[in-house]
């Protein structure tokens, strides 16, 4: 008991942890992104850099860290800046839970001489720290400019004041910890909700450390259990601020105010007012969001700049909500998810507003497919399910885990409570939470619908879970070592190399997991530019998903590229407050690089925007809203469109109730009665029509063919963008079959060839001899392949064979994983091998290829 007593006291290894900090950073540095990736990183980027509001809820504490970081430190690129922000802070939360594992070990190390429990409790939390560290999915978001790594920074932080509670529990310095903790908890909510998941285990740990550990005098245990309460109902409190729910709040007020008054009776009621006063302090990071989006930044999500708009941010209005009783598939007539009632058919798939267990099965399959990444995700890379390889060493990992978690529930039962917690909180709590779609890669024979399953991999929800369940396999490998060295009769020399185990995730996950050292490290911003630079001055660009608009976002707000060119978003068109951004928003100016002078030469003045007159009703249009109008001095208005905000507000998605003829200078079709109109497309006729004669007009190549509104007789294909012109196109001299195959627009090959071979830039994509892409990276690999293909498509019109075996060459190494594509160059090669056969060998039919 003594000695139990001693390594209690003892100053914990903050040299060791900060040892621990340091690996973990330089793991990461290796691995570090060179700029910006794909995915919502180029939207943070570009709101930290303008200190602009990303997607709900809006994040305005990542955003404030993201902007002091770009600035402090000089030298560095804005995106390199804050994806070594990831880094710093996900190395950080590896010694803070270094430090946790290291106390937890305490009671292992009884009975051992110093030097053996000294290495028994070193070398374990060195193994814990790094095995949790460079799980797959953490290591990844942690070389990456991302939300996660800074609320596994709050919960590492948390995790250790949890400990330093329960040693100066009784005193003024185990209040304060508890004090950092409500704070904590609150500052973080404004980094992403993640980190609040940690509630329960902050509590479940607090709550056995006073049924079994109880304080001697009953004053000072009353005086414990109150704060208890308190910090309990003040949670509950931040949670219905994260969801932005009136009765959650309410309800954490109540329980409060309950809390208080038995804070008060026990002398403790200056805690009380207290931890309400920094829970208040730390959930006022929201305040941001309320006065920057008043002063119109260009990256300006859901326009919270007024007091409904902030609440509809906070609580994620822009999306439809889901609960685990709802269902994830298939949508109710007003477009949110449908009830259901869970049938026992265990085969049936999915139909209507009744999922079966499949549906269940999947989930559960989603996640363990996610866990089975995290050890060796380099090993049968390309295999997303579960590679036998990869599965066997998953199975040692988590024999190790469940190891360290018996042996941690003998050494520290209050921590392993908290761990346990923790782990199935952001595990089987989630699953259930969330409510997803079948995953990315699964469940196709039941779901066979790409749009029934979700649109990524979503393993990055689950990485506390992952970094905790690390932790227990680095707690297993102390275990281990324990055991062999009484195997050994103390002899370290044979036990200590069992820690060279916790090592095997960072050689084993590095493959996978580095965003340096691939040839595809540049992509997200050489796309972005790519993308851009296809378009003329003052274009106005239509995309569609996160993959093109974000990288877009992030080159023309934080490099400056191409700020002329009018991003359109056709899924952000569907709500109101991005209508009237397209319309109040500025036009600026025309500033090309070499590239896009070669291509366009210079332009003397943009296209007209609103008149004074114009300007003034836009900014009465913004006072009786009740938000600050725009700021008139950054440049007049581009007035995409004339719509009113009553007007705006009017637009709802209808079926066309009788035939409607649209015109748009010489463009004219017409919509037949019936025809599904949703709050885009009246969006991109009103656009189309307003700005014909002022800007050009394209739509992206990734926005799918149903952006383009059924104009395919007036529009060409320009490499990575289809152009809208004023008459009819057919093909011709100068155009080339699209690789889409036939009934797409036509190629324009002298565009296309210009953007491809003279102005586009591919990363290192052609630097290596074949390509192994991750799935993301992969689609934008096949999008630069199928303009190269088309222009070889044009080389085949005009006989020209080695030309077009040239490009097919080209595009078939961007696409290595395309088997038709792989077909048509082989039969090429063998028509190119024997010219007498290229009249009989037409190119293959295309129209499956994508």
């Amino acid at each position: 008991m003594a000695n139990s007593i001693a390594v209690q006291e003892e100053r914990p290894p903050y040299l060791f942890a900060a040892l621990a900090a340091l690996v973990v950073l330089l793991g990461y540095l290796v691995s570090l992104a060179p700029s910006v990736t794909f995915w919502d990183a180029g939207e943070f980027i570009a709101a930290a850099h303008i200190l602009g509001i990303p997607h709900p809820p809006g994040t305005p504490l990542f955003v404030m860290l993201g902007r002091v970081w770009d600035v402090a430190i000089p030298g560095l690129s804005t995106a390199y800046s804050t994806n070594l922000m990831s880094a710093m802070f996900s190395a950080g939360s590896s010694g803070f839970l270094f430090l946790f594992c290291h106390a937890a070990l305490a009671k292992g190390a009884e009975g051992m001489d110093a030097a053996t429990g000294k290495l028994f409790r070193i070398g374990g939390a060195f193994a814990a720290s790094l095995v949790a560290a460079f799980m797959f999915t953490n290591w990844q978001n942690s070389v990456e400019t991302e939300v996660y790594q800074v609320a596994m920074f709050s919960i590492g932080l948390i995790a250790w004041l949890c400990w330093l509670w329960r040693r100066d529990r009784g005193g003024k310095r185990g209040t304060h910890e508890l004090l950092l903790m409500v704070y904590v908890l609150g500052a973080a909510l404004g980094n992403h909700l993640m980190a609040l998941l940690v509630g329960p285990a902050v509590l479940a740990f607090m709550f056995y450390t006073l049924r079994t550990d109880p304080a001697k005098d009953q004053k000072e245990r009353a005086v414990q259990w109150s704060e208890w309460g308190v910090a309990a109902s003040l949670w509950v409190a931040m949670v219905g601020v994260g969801v932005a729910s009136t009765k959650v709040i309410a309800l954490g007020l109540i329980l409060w105010a309950v809390a208080a008054y038995f804070a008060f009776r026990a002398k403790s009621g200056f805690f009380a007012i207290m931890a309400l006063i920094v829970a208040i302090i730390g959930v006022s990071t929201y305040a941001f969001l309320y006065i920057r989006a008043g002063l119109h930044p260009f990256v300006n999500e859901a326009d919270p700049s007024t007091l409904r708009n902030l609440w509809a941010v906070m609580g994620r209005e822009q999306y439809p909500p889901r609960s685990p009783f709802d269902n994830p598939i298939y949508q109710s007539g007003d477009g949110n998810p449908g009830r259901f009632v869970m049938p026992f058919d265990f085969n049936s798939p999915s139909a209507g507003g009744s999922p079966s267990l499949v549906l269940v099965g999947l989930q559960i399959a989603n996640y363990l497919q996610y866990f089975n990444w995290q050890f060796a995700n380099a090993v049968q890379r390309l295999d997303p399910i579960f590679g036998p390889g990869r599965m066997l060493i998953t199975l040692v990992f988590l024999v190790l885990g469940v190891l360290g978690a018996m042996e941690q529930r003998k050494w520290d039962k209050g921590v392993f409570w908290f761990h346990f917690v923790a782990w199935a909180t952001t595990s089987v709590g989630l699953v259930i939470y969330l409510n997803f779609k079948p995953g990315f890669a699964i469940g196709f024979e039941w779901f066979p619908d790409r749009e029934m399953h979700e649109v990524r991999e979503r393993d990055y929800f689950f990485t506390v879970s992952f970094v905790f369940f690390g932790l227990w396999a680095g707690l297993g490998i102390a275990a281990l070592f324990h055991r062999i060295r009484y195997q050994l009769g103390d002899k370290l020399s044979g036990a200590a190399p069992v820690f060279l185990l916790a090592l095997a995730p960072f050689v084993l996950n590095f493959g996978a997991a580095s965003r340096k050292q691939i040839p595809s490290a540049m992509l997200p911003r050489d796309f972005a530019y790519d993308m851009l630079q296809s378009v003329e001055p003052y274009g106005l660009l239509f995309t569609n998903g996160d993959n093109d608009t974000f990288p877009l976002w992030y080159a023309q707000e934080v490099e400056g590229i191409r700020q002329d060119v009018m991003v359109v978003n056709l899924s952000l068109i569907n709500t109101d407050w991005y209508i009237r951004q397209l319309r109040d928003n500025p036009t600026r100016p025309y500033q090309p690089d070499s590239t896009a002078l070669a291509l366009y030469g210079r332009v003397d003045a943009p296209p007209p925007g609103c008149t004074p007159g114009q300007a003034d009703t836009l900014d009465s249009w913004a006072r009786a809203a009740g938000r600050r109008p725009p700021d008139r001095a950054r440049g007049m208005a581009m007035c995409l469109h004339t719509l009113t905000d009553d007007q705006i507000n009017s637009i709802v998605p209808q079926l066309l109730p009788r035939d409607h003829a649209f015109r748009a200078g010489t463009i004219t079709h017409t919509y037949r009665a019936g025809t599904p109109f949703y709050v885009k497309d009246v969006l991109v006729l009103r656009l189309i029509q307003e700005q014909w004669g002022k800007r050009p007009i394209f739509f992206a190549l990734t926005a799918g063919a149903g952006s383009r509104m059924d104009l395919d007789a007036y529009i060409t294909q320009r490499a990575l963008v289809y152009k809208l012109h004023g008459d009819t196109v057919s093909m011709g001299p100068g155009f080339a079959v699209s690789a889409f195959g036939q009934g797409q627009p036509p190629v324009d090959i002298a565009w296309t060839d210009r953007l491809v071979n003279r102005a586009y830039r591919y990363a290192d994509l052609f630097n290596v001899p074949r390509l192994k892409l991750d799935p993301t990276d992969d689609n934008i690999a096949n999008n630069l392949a199928f303009p190269i293909m088309s222009l070889g498509y044009g080389a085949l019109q005009r006989n020209d064979l080695p030309g077009a075996l040239r490009e097919y060459e080209r595009a078939a190494h961007l696409m290595p994983t395309n088997q038709l594509m792989q077909q048509e160059l082989a039969q090429l090669r063998a028509v190119s091998a024997a010219p007498q056969l290229f009249d009989s060998a037409p190119p293959a039919d295309t129209t499956k290829r994508r």
